[in-house]
């Protein structure tokens, strides 16, 4: 019997269909918050895991299932029509349908294959035009809403809108929305308008799941076949092979060949690459080692599967009604009978059954053999004929493409009668019709079982965290600071981090890695975060015990200060009397009546503000504009003494620090006196700095004082021998934070 598989992200998929066409998902909604800590089981699942879990074996974190899921798709070639066209596993429901070239280059695609992130890439076996095939790679979006071109809902619209589950699809013109295929026959333009992508490229795909389009050296390009790396080999009828980047689709390495391989392939768990040719010899290249070799066709000479327990190798012979079984090595292990006499695709899932296409010779059956050679019995394909390609999904069930009734059928290896050793032969219980025309070929690992249970031994946790304000900088992720938290040698956990403004613009976003506990200063309301992690090769897998994802703090706060008056101590309006932590503040007194000293001062109308922007600077991220204010006035004042009496009109005084554009902290004061009377003499001040020596001291009028932190103006300023007088003094200043040397609010 095959046991349920875990796939928390998307194990949903396809359970309902969404109006857009697209299978719903376990759809996690932004977490709210600055400072968020995951540790527990309710905490991890905030987010979405995929190919991880928090129960086995143990709670409260997170390690890599024991058997990987995949994206519940298959994915098949329309050789005839020159698509391809991804199918909901769960519903048989047509998601979307692709050019595989653009205009006026050679199509015929014949092979797909599943990356990592769920993207597909399939090869041209029509493209050799200038001594080069071609691959191409589609992306996919999980989730959204179908809308026109303006945004408005419309479930039948051009264009999904987000947010999205899920997505790697690229937004080109940069509107916010996705324009691509709804389903069967929907298949949006490729223009080449021009000859713009000839050489490579998707500038003129009106579909924005159509994200690379790579010249490569193999001509009539077949295989394509991913490594532990999410980097793709290539090869063709010239048998050229060669590797090419999976984030952008150019070349990684220079194309070898060693006069074998082309057709269908696949890389093995030690990162072997096997590429298949028919009626000729089996490629065995070892990248490591830059070494190979090529291996007769006693080995087989067509499709090519992998054992997802053990790793040998399965290949058919396109004739003689067998499958040989290969070590990693190469060596033959055994060749066994599966039930017709000829054979084109072959796949092997996770409970020891051997899936054998049985070849576009008007076949109507596939075989199935278990992996010791037991022959079990052929599944009958109801409605189906021409057999080719052959594959698991992630439900354990089996796929099986027919070229020449144009559909593709699932099988429920659990269903029909008992056939050799005991074991149920399995029967169709789904045919989905591709149209007319459709041709599908397709031997190859158009499900991503092969990468998803043999050479990626890699899931992921994401989560997207809602700062609050737009422009919010984020500082630091941090993970595994539990003890249960554990990297056993060979495994990894690399953390990687997005940000925006929408959530909907996450998408269009590249992630970028991220060190554990160390700034970086990411900006945007909404930030996404993907913990990887990764096994080693005996599948020890690494233990995220818990993460925290926090904004940045500002290194410093402002202070501020504003005083009306100060005779000798006594303070008359004082706004924000600590100064530090600068804060909104205000001070009004009507008159007053002092006298110490030698001096007697009588002033009227005196008032004093601080002012903070924004008024709470943990909420919010350093942004050009920030600071602070104090100002300080008295409208009359009067001083007194034996020698000499000072009349003083409007007195006004201000400071300020503001961060600049590039969030540099920029002082200012300045102060003015309306008019100024000593002993019935006019002296004309403004704003303008000046001393004046008088009987019993100095005066002192409009000075700044400023210093890299600071700035004190003071408006008047009457110093004697035995009594000193302040009237309109103002302060801004920036204070460092414990801990934080040259801090400042205007940085992080």
């Amino acid at each position: 019997m095959r046991h349920p598989r875990r796939f928390t992200a998307l194990a949903a998929a396809g359970a309902l269909l969404l109006p857009v066409g697209l299978p719903s998902t376990a759809s996690a909604a932004p977490v709210a918050g600055e400072d968020v800590l995951y540790t527990l089981d309710a905490d991890f699942d905030q987010g979405v895991l995929q190919d991880v879990n928090h129960d086995s074996p143990n709670n409260d974190q997170l390690q890599l299932d024991r058997r990987s899921a995949f994206f519940p798709f298959v994915n098949v070639a329309a050789s005839a029509r020159g698509t391809m066209l991804r199918i909901d596993v769960n519903t048989g429901a047509i998601v979307g349908e692709w050019l595989s070239a653009p205009n006026g280059r050679g199509r015929n695609p014949s092979r797909t294959t599943v990356d990592k992130l769920g993207n597909t890439w399939l090869s041209n076996r029509d493209e050799a035009t200038g001594g080069q095939g071609s691959v191409t790679r589609v992306g996919v979006i999980l989730g959204g809403t179908r809308v026109n071109a303006d945004g408005t809902d419309n479930p039948t619209g051009d264009y999904l809108k987000g947010p999205f589950a899920y997505n790697t699809c690229e937004d080109r013109d940069e509107d916010g929305l996705y324009a691509t295929s709804r389903g069967r026959d929907d298949i949006r333009p490729w223009t080449n308008a021009g000859g713009a992508d000839n050489n490579g490229g998707v500038t003129t795909a009106a579909d924005e799941c159509l994200i690379t389009y790579s010249r490569v050296a193999g001509t009539n390009t077949r295989t394509v076949a991913v490594d532990a790396d999410n980097n793709l080999w290539t090869g063709g009828s010239n048998t050229q092979h060669q590797k090419i980047s999976g984030a952008d689709g150019s070349p990684l390495t220079a194309p070898f060949s060693l006069g074998c391989g082309g057709y269908g392939g696949l890389v093995d768990q030690a990162g072997t690459l096997w590429s298949a040719r028919y009626g000729s010899n089996l490629l065995r290249y070892e990248p490591g080692t830059d070494s190979g070799a090529c291996l007769d066709t006693t080995h087989g000479d067509y499709g090519l599967g992998m054992d997802p327990r053990t790793g040998e190798i399965w290949h058919t012979k396109v004739a003689g009604n067998r499958v040989v079984k290969l070590a990693a090595d190469g060596t033959v292990l055994g060749s066994f009978p599966h039930g017709n006499e000829n054979a084109q695709g072959v796949a092997v899932d996770g409970e020891g059954n051997v899936w054998v296409a049985h070849a576009l010779f008007g076949a109507t059956t596939v075989g199935h053999l278990r992996t010791d050679g037991t022959y079990v019995g052929n599944v009958t394909l109801p409605g189906g004929t021409g057999p080719t390609g052959v594959a698991v999904d992630t439900n354990g069930k089996v796929w099986v493409t027919n070229l020449t009734t144009n559909n593709a059928q699932r099988i429920d290896p659990d269903a029909g009668p008992v056939g050799g050793g005991g074991f149920p032969v399995g029967a169709v219980d789904l045919t989905v019709d591709l149209g007319e025309g459709a041709g599908p070929y397709n031997y190859s690992d158009m499900t991503g079982s092969v990468l998803g249970e043999i050479t990626a031994p890699v899931g992921t946790w994401s989560v997207v965290q809602d700062g609050g304000v737009t422009g919010q900088t984020w500082g630091t992720v941090t993970w595994n600071t539990e003890a249960e938290g554990s990297v056993p040698p060979g495994t990894s956990i690399t953390v990687e981090a997005r940000t925006s403004d929408t959530e909907a613009g996450l998408a269009g976003e590249a992630f970028a890695p991220v060190a554990n506990g160390v700034e970086f200063a990411r900006v945007g309301r909404y930030i996404e975060v993907r913990a990887t992690l990764t096994a080693n090769p005996s599948g020890d897998s690494p233990v995220l015990s818990d993460l925290r994802i926090k904004t940045s703090e500002r290194t410093g706060v402002f202070s501020c200060q504003a005083t009306a008056l100060n005779l000798a101590g006594i303070v008359v309006a004082r706004a924000n009397p600590p100064d530090v932590p600068c804060v909104d503040d205000y001070a009004n007194v009507a008159n007053v009546n002092l006298s110490a000293g030698i001096l007697g001062v009588r002033a009227n109308a005196l008032t004093a503000r601080t002012e903070q922007t924004p008024d709470d600077l943990l909420a919010l991220p350093p942004a050009p504009g920030d600071g602070a204010v104090s100002t300080a006035r008295i409208e009359y004042t009067r001083i007194s003494s034996l020698l000499v009496n000072i009349e003083v009109g409007v007195i006004q005084a201000s400071a300020s620090v503001t961060c600049d554009a590039n969030l540099n902290p920029v002082f200012a004061g300045s102060s003015q006196i309306a008019s100024l009377r000593i002993n019935g003499v006019a002296v004309t001040v403004g704003s303008a700095p000046l001393t004046i020596p008088l009987l019993i001291g100095s005066l002192q009028l409009n000075n700044t004082t400023t210093t890299p932190t600071n700035v004190v103006q003071r408006a008047f300023a009457l110093d004697t021998a035995l009594t000193d007088v302040v009237l309109g003094e103002a302060k801004a200043n920036v204070e460092a934070l414990p801990g934080e040397p040259g801090g400042s609010p205007c940085r992080v």
